[in-house]
């Protein structure tokens, strides 16, 4: 039986009674499930997932208690579930569901089938048998296929085992090491890292997954953000855990600012996804805020390192957790051992490290510094190699609300691309002022509304760099001569 399964089933013999998930189920209802009434509900519901007969599970829908017992039950009867963001296109859609062959749709599906077609529900969510041609695609052991959303828009399926799951899990229960008895589910649950951190952590621990639709608690699909909403949540079930974006961890610290009060029973706010400014979690800590900022990756089950409590230093994405080794290779990439993938659908990862793509310094004391993408690295005209996450990510200090884009591949100089705001000139020159000179940007380029060049970014909001670039060359070379765009050199 799954490690992760066990624990669950420990905590329901020695504490029966204490809730283990609250919140709403997928028909919106407020319900509250004890840990005995979990085992009772995963165990009716894996019957279910065995009498329909299928291979794979493709779960699309909101966040909602339904949603992580679907999860679960399918990780009992040992049957591969590829969860799908309900953000995802519809071409993704069928490039996820013909790569990994799903013939049992759970959730939202109606795009595809009228609610009536339903064979059965699990839990509060319908399921759907269909018929799919095995592709072989899935590796042997594979409990999880998680999905990227790909540099160009075609997500790509890393395979996970239990263990991979497990070993991750547990490690961060050791990690935390604080006292948390509430975690509120923000980020989506087909989000490997809520999944593991909203789910399987707080389940491991015996604690409280307090689950609700995105929309609910303030976030709907990958990037809409309700800060009135996100501040009532907080004011009514009260969390003592969370796991943000860096958008999200400034949402917080203005909330807090403003009510520090909805921040003092926060124990532990782990944020992840992006490099974080210092300046950014000094000021949260500041406030009160525990955050504490990590990094981790789908090829290696989501979290590698972590700060924490007794261990932090800002600026860094912490220690590499108990389960995993790392190095740095010559050319500065990170590379891991201790908990990898069974690798890609139909592509078995061999190597024992893994080359993760980002570049990084290990301090003396062990905490890894990310610098960026090894793929998204400037080459300036002067040989310079510089990481535009870097930029982007201390500009957060001094140009909070606005989205900023570095570009300068084989230029003289780089140059921000940024939409209009008071002051933008004299906070890009403070910005400038905290960089090293090969690093400053050295000329603006305003654009009323990026929202609207969709082509610059991923289904999830990932730059298009080389997209970018193309577009800002042809713009500054005067071989693009929109005047829908200011150029303002700064020096």
């Amino acid at each position: 039986m799954s490690q992760i399964i066990q624990a669950i089933y420990r905590n329901a013999q020695l504490n029966p009674n204490q809730i283990a998930l609250s919140g709403l189920d997928a028909e919106n209802n407020a319900t509250s499930v004890t840990y005995r009434q979990l085992i009772d509900k995963l165990e009716n519901t894996a019957n279910s997932i065995k009498q329909l007969g299928g291979r794979c599970i493709a779960l699309r829908a909101e966040n909602s208690i339904d949603w992580a017992i679907v999860d679960l039950a399918a990780m009992m009867v040992e049957m591969p579930l590829v969860p799908i963001p309900t953000f995802f296109s519809n071409q993704q859609i069928e490039h996820v569901l013909t790569s990994t062959g799903a013939d049992i749709l759970v959730g939202d599906w109606n795009e595809q089938f009228d609610h009536q077609d339903s064979v059965c529900h699990l839990e509060g969510l319908p399921a759907y048998r269909i018929y799919a041609e095995p592709c072989g695609a899935l590796l042997e052991g594979t409990v999880k296929v998680t999905f990227t959303s790909g540099s160009t828009g075609t997500p790509k399926g890393v395979c996970l085992s239990e263990d991979n799951l497990f070993r991750v899990s547990s490690s961060l229960v050791t990690a935390l090491d604080v006292d948390v008895a509430r975690h509120l589910v923000l980020l989506p649950l087909s989000t490997l890292l809520e999944n593991v951190t909203g789910v399987y952590v707080p389940l491991i621990l015996g604690v409280t997954s307090m689950i609700f639709p995105g929309e609910h608690v303030g976030l709907t699909g990958s990037s809409k953000f309700n800060a009135q909403y996100f501040a009532q949540a907080l004011a009514q079930y009260q969390p003592n855990s969370l796991v943000l974006t860096p958008a999200l961890l400034m949402a917080l610290i203005q909330v807090v600012k403003h009510n520090p009060q909805l921040g003092e029973p926060l124990r532990f706010v782990a944020v992840g996804g992006a490099r974080v400014a210092a300046e950014i979690m000094e000021t949260a800590h500041q406030l009160g805020i525990p955050a504490y900022e990590g990094y981790g990756l789908s090829e290696s089950a989501s979290v590698v390192s972590l700060n924490a409590p007794n261990r932090v230093k800002h600026g860094s994405c912490g220690v590499a957790l108990e389960h995993i080794e790392v190095k740095v290779a010559e050319d500065k990439e990170l590379l891991i051992k201790g908990n990898i993938a069974l690798g890609y659908l139909n592509e078995p990862f061999n190597d024992e490290w893994l080359a993760t793509g980002d570049l990084v310094n290990i301090d003396p004391d062990g905490f890894i510094h990310i610098h960026g993408r090894k793929k998204n690295q400037i080459i300036t005209s002067y040989g310079r190699n510089v990481s535009p996450e870097w930029i982007e990510s201390q500009a957060q200090v001094f140009i909070p609300a606005a989205k900023l884009l570095v570009v300068g591949e084989a230029q003289h100089s780089l140059s921000a691309i940024v939409e209009p705001s008071d002051y933008i000139v004299e906070r890009i020159h403070l910005l400038n002022g905290s960089l090293p000179d090969y690093a400053r940007i050295q000329r603006l380029i305003l654009t009323s509304n990026l929202a609207t060049h969709t082509h610059w970014f991923t289904k999830n909001g990932r730059p298009r760099r080389d997209v970018i670039e193309t577009w800002a060359s042809e713009l500054i070379s005067g071989r693009n001569t929109n005047t829908d765009h200011q150029i303002i050199e700064l020096y």
